[in-house]
């Protein structure tokens, strides 16, 4: 059976909803240490992403199964609940932002294959690697570049 997804603009009522997909996505990356509690992720997205981005989600039967939240070129994030990882939410999201842009930007962990074969299927090329100092997980990180 295939997943149908429809996508909206997120709005403050959806941070919750949000929230509850960014925390189980964002710790599948084993690789990084878990500086912030599933609560302090929620504050982070009602306070921080929601009122700086533009933020667009994709849902399935009325579930937020992925989100997009973009300032400008910038995907400062890109998160799909493990459920629905390679379902193809993540993809109508990301070719909603390239259609509307002419050139994006964002950052990936090094250690992000997953994410960064997905980035690099659509289109995106490392343009700078770093060693993470410059992060708050003190990561090794790459820099992205999508151009129409």
């Amino acid at each position: 059976m295939t997943t149908r997804f429809t996508c909206r603009r997120a709005t403050t009522a959806d941070a919750g909803a949000i929230a509850a997909v960014f925390s189980p996505s964002f710790r599948l990356l084993s690789f990084l240490p878990m500086l912030h509690t599933v609560e302090e992720d929620r504050g982070f997205i009602a306070d921080v992403v929601l009122k700086q981005c533009d933020v667009m989600v994709a849902e399935s039967a009325g579930r937020i199964a992925s989100f997009l939240a973009r300032a400008g070129e910038e995907i400062r994030l890109l998160h799909t609940h493990p459920v629905f990882i390679g379902l193809g939410a993540g993809r109508l999201l990301l070719d909603g932002a390239k259609a509307s842009a002419a050139a994006l930007e964002l950052w990936c962990f090094q250690a992000n294959t997953g994410a960064r074969r997905f980035y690099e299927r659509h289109g995106f090329r490392a343009i700078r690697f770093t060693d993470g100092q410059d992060n708050e997980e003190k990561t090794p990180d790459v820099r992205y570049r999508w151009q129409r």
